[in-house]
Order: structure tokens, then C-alpha cells, then sequence
């Protein structure tokens, strides 16, 4: 008898296991769900994504733009899509500090329908956001911030938690690159300074390959391209920086 009451005890547990799975399931393939590729905060467990934001700077656009595009990628998972989805986005005023004139936000946004391929667990499309310049963003050096929340249309919930919201930072000055360390001031580029790097960039290395593994492994790109940029400081006399200072090189 104890035998025969283990078994069905045991039976119960299997098949309330297995319907509550099988209910799990079918609600995670029918809910239609939009969210940032980006973690806008750290994922709640450990171990998993780190927060992120799209950065854009005016720094890196010819001289008298006003408004860039940052763009930002939104995923979909669920029921295979047939129509595209429309949806908007809503600023976050707590941890903006962006002003009203500083973006443009579209009344609304389009996810485009395309098929989900074999295996794939979710779809990406991107949307664009304008950022605009201002006299204030000249003078701020860590630039604005823009939080902004998915709002989905009907029939649409939110993904992960982390990835409702997104963070733009928009600045009108690029930090100093990290490889431009003391060693790259006394070999190479000399003092660093916002306008020698975009001057460098503009008219040395356009693609942005400079980077530390570039000074480890082929030195000689690294070399190359200095060169490159001294001879245009020769050919174009009388370059200042910021602060009124002769733009030079070292080698």
C-alpha cells in the first residue's frame, strides 16, 4: 500500500510539473514583446549584461551641423510578425537632463515585419533619434543625457525589465581617447587637445583605427598615420587648438 500511494504522490508532482511548464511556454510564445537591444541598467542577476548607452557627439560631423541621428536598435520576440508594429517613446524627466530643444522625438515609430528565421529567438529593427546642438551643448564637456521608455502599441507588452528604457548621451566635445596616453604625448602626437584630435581623425584617420593594439602589433600604421597628419599641419600652417596653442606633433 505505501508503495502503491508513493507512486501516485509521485505521478501527481510529475504531471503538475509538466502542466505548469507547458502553460509557461505557451505564454512566452504568444506574448508579442518589444525592448532595446541595450541593457539601459545592469541585468538584475549576476553574471549577466551591463548597462550601455548610445553615445554621439557632434565632435565627429563637419563644422556647422546642427542635428545628428543617433541610432538605436529595438527588438521584438513572440508570434511571427505579419503587419509592421507601431509604437512611441516617452522621455524619462528623472536622469534626463537634456533640454526640450536638444532632441526630437517622432509621434511615432515603425518596427518593420520580417520573418523570423529558424532558431532565431527574436528580430531587430532601428530607429533614429535627432539630437540637436546648442550654445549650452558647446559648453558642457560631459554632454546631456536622454532617458527614454518604449511605449508599445496594443497587443504589444515590454521584454526584460533593463531593456524598456534607453539611454542617449549627446556631447559636443569627444573624450580624450584612452590610447592617447603619456607614452603616444612624448613619441608620437604630443599634448592632447579636442581640436589636434579631431583634426587628426578629419584628416589622418577617418575610419578610427588608431587604437592600443594598433601601437602593440604594427607600430608602423601608427607611425604612418602621424606622418600623415604632419604633413597636412605643414601644408595647412597656423592650426591652434582650443586654447589658442600651436597644434604640433612630436615626430
Amino acid at each position: 500500500m505505501m508503495g502503491r500511494y508513493l507512486y501516485f504522490v509521485i505521478m501527481l508532482m510529475f504531471l503538475s510539473f509538466y502542466s505548469c511548464n507547458e502553460d509557461e511556454i505557451k505564454i512566452f510564445d504568444g506574448q508579442s514583446q518589444l525592448y532595446f537591444d541595450k541593457f539601459y541598467m545592469n541585468a538584475l542577476r549576476p553574471g549577466t549584461e551591463g548597462a550601455d548607452s548610445t553615445v554621439m557627439s557632434f565632435f565627429f560631423y563637419p563644422d556647422g551641423t546642427q542635428t545628428i541621428e543617433a541610432e538605436v536598435v529595438v527588438n521584438y520576440s513572440g508570434l511571427p510578425l505579419t503587419d509592421d508594429i507601431a509604437f512611441s517613446l516617452k522621455v524619462i524627466e528623472e536622469g534626463t537632463t537634456a533640454n526640450k530643444d536638444e532632441y526630437d522625438l517622432d509621434d511615432q515609430y515603425i518596427f518593420h515585419a520580417r520573418p523570423l528565421q529558424k532558431g532565431q529567438l527574436d528580430i531587430q529593427d532601428t530607429i533614429k533619434i535627432r539630437l540637436n546642438l546648442s550654445e549650452r551643448l558647446k559648453k558642457l564637456e560631459k554632454g546631456v543625457r536622454l532617458f527614454v521608455e518604449l511605449i508599445p502599441g496594443e497587443g504589444i507588452g515590454l521584454g526584460q525589465y533593463e531593456r524598456r528604457r534607453a539611454v542617449i548621451i549627446s556631447s559636443y566635445v569627444a573624450e580624450k581617447p584612452t590610447w592617447w596616453d603619456s607614452e603616444v604625448e612624448l613619441t608620437l602626437l604630443g599634448v592632447y587637445s579636442s581640436t589636434k584630435y579631431k583634426l587628426f581623425v578629419e584628416h589622418a584617420d577617418p575610419e578610427m583605427t588608431m587604437d592600443r593594439e594598433m601601437f602593440e602589433e604594427r607600430p608602423d600604421l601608427a607611425i604612418g598615420l602621424v606622418l600623415k597628419f604632419k604633413e597636412w599641419l605643414i601644408a595647412n600652417p597656423g592650426q591652434k587648438d582650443e586654447n589658442g596653442n600651436d597644434i604640433t606633433v612630436v615626430i
